[in-house]
């Protein structure tokens, strides 16, 4: 019975292992899932600084069609001095003339402004696109980790599940049920020591005659209070 005990003390290890590089490898689909975020964000980021400029070169191209008809405007006012026949007509003209040029010259400091504002964008683009560039290469290595540490986790697990296999075969059949039923209701270790008549599990005391008899490693026996097979360090023989 003590062979069944360090297999099931083997068994345990491989199991922890198990669950622990499974846990391991479940956290994958949530890390690619925040390497993609963080590509989102870098590309919607240059998308922004893009709209910008499109915005500012859009808005001088309407500028430049009213700075255009404004010219036409004014040039047809002009031609009309030739027609006028009273100073009040020849003065209002004049308002008219004067008005439409300072609509021009709002027009053309407007337009100037725009085209500052498409040369800080262009700039703006050129920094974000080299930006993105490496925010992209950067990702991307990390990627490549994150895939080649979780590969080598899942040829692991394969490993473990073999070595599983292995030792729960040369378990007896009630031996292996009893301890798959502590695993699915116990949490943490279910093959536990017996430290002073002390159960390391559930760290309740242990009546006298069963700490004897878990000392011999000669029986399947179970924690009176949590139910958890109970070993003696001492005596032994883990594998």
């Amino acid at each position: 019975m003590e062979e069944q005990l360090s297999l099931l003390i083997a068994l345990q290890k491989i199991d922890t292992k198990i669950r622990t590089a499974t846990e391991e490898k479940n956290k994958l689909p949530d890390i690619l899932a925040s390497l993609e975020r963080r590509r989102a964000e870098s590309r919607e980021e240059l998308n922004k600084v893009r709209e910008a400029l499109q915005t500012a070169q859009k808005n001088k191209r309407d500028r430049d069609k009213d700075l255009e008809a404004g010219i036409q405007k004014i040039e047809k006012l002009k031609s009309r001095t030739s027609d006028i026949k009273t100073n009040k007509e020849y003065t209002a003209l004049l308002k008219e003339i004067e008005t439409a040029e300072q609509e021009d010259k709002a027009i053309e400091d407007e337009i100037l402004g725009l085209m500052e504002k498409i040369d800080a964008a262009a700039e703006q683009i050129a920094a974000a696109e080299k930006g993105a560039t490496l925010e992209e290469a950067a990702i991307a290595a990390e990627q490549k980790q994150h895939e080649a540490v979780f590969s080598k986790l899942a040829e692991e697990i394969e490993t473990l599940e073999q070595s599983r296999q292995d030792a729960a075969s040369h378990l007896g059949p009630s031996v292996l049920a009893k301890y798959q039923k502590l695993v699915r209701t116990k949490s943490g270790a279910v093959v536990v020591e017996a430290r002073g008549e002390t159960c390391s599990g559930c760290h309740m005391s242990i009546p006298p005659q069963v700490y004897v008899n878990v000392k011999k490693n000669d029986a399947i026996i179970g924690c009176p209070h949590c139910g958890r097979i109970l070993y003696s360090p001492e005596a032994i023989v883990q594998k």
